[in-house]
């Protein structure tokens, strides 16, 4: 949704304005986001959240981002009520912004109100208007918000930016609007999310850091003449030490200030907090590049020392690059990088910008081709696992972009990635269509180790395509992995199909795409997962839906508490245009009739049934095990394919998805997907509208990598016909049977073959190799067999689900999802045996009561 800028209250700006002066020394900008400024003033950075009417504050050194307040305002699903709030922060020197929001006054107020905004010069600055941009050598915002409690205080949050700092001041008043005391707690907030910040306190100042060393960017927030400490989990509450609320009165103020700094790393930041209060900042920008006699070394981890203190470790990022501020002397630093033993050199900051490269050893490196059958490129898992004595390798943490842990992801499977010297076991693939590659490569230092790879699809698809319906990344606030790294995860495992479903924004795949060059292997369409309460059953994916780049949630709709509610409101988004609405993982007997899980019969949700073109039911192996009768309520959501199996009897024919819901990027994608069918299986060429056709008739496989095939073929009066998964079949008097095959590629395997009728597995059409060894092959084509169906008496659905049990997809889907079983489940063909009013479901409970009066007749 388009928000509109709030406006400048200048009355008081005004009055100090004559002509507009030079620009020659003026450093302070406070400009508006347009569509026209956008991609220039933004600043880089995984967690970057600005949007269009929001408020770029920035000087020589860094760039912030004040979110315009207004109702609505949220930077991301878990991170809400930013109006006023500092949202973005980086420097320019190493721009990387990792923060997700800075809450003065503790989230406790709600600034919507922009009338109640003003900017302000500070004594002896100059000032320049030009419409929605302000220039001077110091300038001050202040929102006025008021209190989420309704205790009748307001609070006025100021910013002040002056040139030639990279930190911004803040204070915040609060005043008692009402008749009565009021205790307040001197408290800010700040998210900055994941595993991967670490926090503390910067020595003896009482200055409290919150530190994501990989990604390149640390915060440091001191409170004048405080000691600060945090309170809370992820919304980290910072409180000063011993010092208790306090008791405002009536018509009374109370007011606390400080400042939030941001560097590349702690070691700047350590050397700030000592002196942040004063007007004198000796530090000078440094400048490093470390790299060897091959060229830079990225993510190399440089700890500096400085008089006999340890100041903390930076990691190098693009290029090998290090960009701070250190005051000058004398510093040591031990350098870590992979494919190189530890390293110390000296380093001498001057007085004024120093610029140095450390040159280090030639590191042992791995160098990598990956092509397929034909000789051509083709993107690639690539994994490395330590032997005997050898460590398995960690480049980076489950939410980086193409070297994960032991993983490198390759969109074109070429690379080139330090590694450590010694003895590795190599594990090279391309998705289940594919045989995987095993190698052994002995990596000696200070040389490169080729590793060259041919990946063969050894499994016909013919006529359908992979996808993954339901994935995540940072945009979508409950994790942090980067977007580009779940393109390349998807990538590597030749998801072909795969719809952008960040949570509650819509958004696109297309610009990583583009970035990688990799157009010609995914097809992908905006989308989005509208995530409300409650959990888990309110939560819906979309797809496609129009993206409205830059403005809140990317222009898609609200949630709402009512689930039957937000189903229908994004079904009918876009002007109720053509898409896929998706139920994620659901407790279904709560939705049928269930609402408040006490085990007793009600309304439940039933309406969402109405709005649903497709259901998540994985895990697909529930379907070989169905529940106990007496299961609890709260544990019925565990296997929602059985509970599936009871919506198809009723009559509700929701075809069954699975997906991985992937929030992190090592093997996060890729051991769950879907097979569609469609006219085209070359990404170049898929259609969207056809994937929607497909998604909506059940014509879908799912499947943990074995590639199942099943037909419906009819025989009568020599007449000759076949079906596939999703068709309707009059049977009359014909004869008939299916038709199944099985391939796998050679790192998993299948041993059973079930058929389901209405939900229940017939025991006479139960083949497994031990019981039928003749139909099992070692080949490619693990099972390629006729099965005669028997004579139903009722109209039937029939689902085909292949297992292999007591197997694993093993180490190519990695050390998780590899204990998971081969298994693929066929949606239904619908099996009408004399055409009398169309097919009619059975209502079979499955030997699990419904405990719905009524819905047998639905």
């Amino acid at each position: 949704m388009k928000r509109s800028a709030f406006p400048l209250t200048l009355g008081l700006v005004i009055a100090f304005c004559g002509a507009i002066p030079s620009r020659q020394g003026i450093a302070v900008d406070l400009i508006r986001l347009t569509p026209a400024n956008y991609d220039r003033l933004v600043p880089a950075g995984k967690e970057v959240d600005a949007i269009y009417g929001d408020w770029v504050l920035r000087n020589d050194r860094i760039t912030a981002v004040l979110a315009a307040p207004v109702e609505g305002r949220n930077a991301n699903m878990t991170v809400r009520g930013v109006g006023g709030m500092l949202i973005d922060l980086t420097t320019h020197d190493m721009p990387s912004d990792q923060l997700s929001c800075f809450y003065p006054g503790g989230a406790r107020y709600r600034f919507t109100d922009p009338s109640l905004c003003t900017i302000r010069r500070d004594e002896g600055s100059t000032l320049a208007l030009e419409g929605d941009h302000l220039r001077a050598d110091s300038l001050s915002v202040t929102f006025v918000g008021t209190s989420i409690a309704g205790d009748g205080t307001t609070a006025a949050v100021t910013y002040v930016l002056r040139e030639k700092r990279d930190w911004i001041e803040y204070s915040v008043e609060i005043r008692n609007e009402g008749p009565q005391p009021v205790e307040v707690q001197i408290e800010d907030m700040l998210r900055c999310d994941g595993n991967l910040f670490r926090t503390g306190t910067l020595g003896d100042t009482g200055v409290f850091f919150a530190e994501d060393v990989y990604f390149g960017q640390a915060y440091a927030i001191a409170m004048e003449g405080k000691q600060l400490h945090k309170v809370g989990g992820r919304n980290m509450q910072l409180r000063p030490v011993d010092t208790p609320a306090a008791k405002i009165d009536a018509g009374a103020t109370w007011q606390w200030s400080g400042a939030i700094a941001c560097a590349q790393g702690i070691p700047a930041l350590q050397q700030w907090a000592q002196r942040w209060a004063s007007d004198e900042d000796p530090r000078q920008l440094v400048e490093i590049i470390v790299r060897d006699g091959t060229g830079p070394l990225e993510h190399a981890r440089v700890e500096f020392h400085h008089q006999d203190r340890v100041l903390g470790t930076v990691h190098t990022l693009d290029a090998g690059r290090i960009a701070m501020r250190l005051v000058p002397g004398t510093y040591q630093v031990e350098i870590d990088a992979h494919g190189l033993q530890p390293t110390t050199m000296p380093l001498t900051v001057q007085a004024a910008t120093t610029k140095v490269t450390l040159e280090l050893p030639t590191a042992s490196r791995v160098a990598a081709r990956v092509v397929d059958g034909s000789g051509a490129a083709i993107p690639a898992k690539v994994q490395f696992l330590g032997r005997n004595s050898t460590a398995t390798p960690d480049w980076g943490p489950d939410s980086a972009i193409s070297a994960v842990k032991n993983v490198v992801y390759a969109a074109h499977g070429k690379f080139v990635q330090c590694i450590d010297p010694g003895e590795y076991e190599v594990i090279i693939s391309h998705g289940p269509e594919y045989d995987a590659v095993w190698q052994r490569i002995q990596v000696n230092a200070g040389e490169t180790t080729p590793l060259q790879a041919t990946l063969r699809r050894v499994v016909d698809t013919s006529g359908w395509v992979s996808a993954d319906f339901h994935s995540h990344s940072s945009p979508s606030g409950d994790n942090v992995s980067h977007q580009t790294g779940r393109v390349l995860n998807l990538l590597a495992e030749n998801i072909e199909f795969a719809p952008c479903t960040e949570h509650n924004r819509i958004d696109t795949y297309e610009d990583d795409l583009a970035l990688l060059n990799a157009r010609q292997h995914l097809a992908t369409c905006s989308g989005i997962e509208l995530t409300g309460n409650p959990l888990p059953i309110n939560h819906q994916n979309a797809f496609p839906l129009i993206m409205h780049a830059h403005h809140q949630d990317g222009g898609g709709p609200t949630t709402d508490p009512d689930p039957v509610a937000q189903i229908e409101r994004l079904a009918l988004w876009d002007n109720a245009s053509d898409k896929i609405v998706q139920t994620n993982h659901p407790n279904i007997p709560q939705i049928l009739g269930d609402k408040d899980l006490d085990g007793k019969p009600d309304e439940g949700f039933r309406g969402m049934l109405g709005w649903m073109d497709v259901i998540e039911v994985h895990p697909p192996e529930g379907i070989f095990a169905p529940p106990a009768p007496d299961t609890p309520p709260p544990d019925r959501r565990k296997n929602p394919i059985f509970y599936w199996l009871q919506l198809l009897n009723l009559g509700y024919r929701i075809p069954g998805v699975i997906n991985t819901d992937a929030h992190y990027n090592f093997h996060g994608s890729g051991w769950y997907r879907n097979y569609l069918q469609s006219s085209s299986d070359d990404p170049r060429e898929i259609s969207v509208a056809e994937m929607i056709r497909s998604a909506e008739l059940g014509r879908i496989v799912m499947t943990t990598g074995p590639f199942l095939e099943v037909h419906l073929n009819t025989q009568h009066d020599g007449q000759n016909r076949q079906f596939g998964i999703g068709d309707d079949v009059v049977l009359g008097d014909a004869s008939a049977h299916l038709h199944v095959r099985v391939q796998c590629p050679n790192w998993l395997d299948i041993n059973r073959v079930q058929v389901f009728a209405n939900g229940r597995p017939l025991p006479e059409l139960n083949f497994t190799r031990r019981t039928h060894p003749q139909m099992f092959s070692e080949a490619n084509v693990r099972f390629d067999q006729a099965i005669d169906l028997p004579a139903f008496q009722e109209d039937t659905h029939l689902i085909v689900a292949v297992i292999g049990e007591g197997l694993k997809l093993g180490p190519v889907m990695g050390p998780e999802r590899g204990e998971l079983p081969p298994v693929a489940v066929s949606n239904p063909i619908f099996l009408n045996v004399d055409d009398q009013a169309g097919f009619q479901s059975n209502g079979d409970d499955l030997g699990v009561p419904f405990m719905l009066p009524g819905l047998h007749e639905h």
